[in-house]
């Protein structure tokens, strides 16, 4: 076995989809369906496929571990709120929940640790777990959103804290400032 490179988790920024699992709010991973189980660290796995020989039409798994270098598989953290905010606003028409209704979107911090593969935006990782959760007041179809205390309170299960930012979900700029200002005012 090897050492590992870092002593603490990294702490990186990330978007989450707020879904309901089966009657449970949970956060969802914007990009695949992986559903963020509380209080359970998040493992990664690579979930890309290889076409097999000589059936092409059937597909193997991976093989590796999460993450690695030639693969673009692990746990995403990027090292900005703006990056991160571009993935709930610019990028949520490609993404939809898979199996889950989508409730919301939430923004935040997230605990990287295990294997670490760094790149020029942020970090994947084999491991993670959420350390803030922000949710945004605003969106572009006011009438869209859920009862966000309601929301917050069934979030608060992460045992993390959960915090309603006045920010508008259809302006990053807006989102980024709004998330800022949150995490000063606690301290981080």
């Amino acid at each position: 076995m090897r050492a590992p490179d870092y002593v603490e988790p990294i702490i990186g920024w990330r978007a989450w989809l707020v879904v309901d699992d089966e009657g449970e709010i949970r956060l969802s991973s914007v990009v695949h369906g992986d559903v963020w189980v509380p209080r359970c660290e998040l493992v990664a796995n690579c979930q890309r496929s290889f076409f097999c020989f000589p059936r092409v039409w059937r597909k193997k798994p991976s093989d590796h571990r999460a993450p690695t270098e030639a693969c673009y598989c692990g746990i995403y953290g990027v090292r900005d709120a703006e990056h991160a905010a571009g993935y709930l606003i610019n990028d949520l028409w490609r993404y939809q929940p898979l199996g889950w209704p989508l409730l919301h979107r939430a923004i935040g911090r997230v605990f990287l640790w295990g294997s670490v593969v760094e790149s020029e935006k942020g970090w994947r990782a084999s491991r993670a777990y959420p350390e803030r959760i922000y949710l945004p007041t605003r969106s572009e179809s006011a009438d869209a959103l859920p009862q966000l205390g309601d929301l917050a309170a069934a979030l608060s299960a992460y045992g993390v804290p959960v915090k309603l930012i006045d920010g508008d979900l259809s302006m990053v700029g807006a989102l980024v400032a709004a998330v800022k200002a949150g995490a000063a005012a606690q301290g981080g």
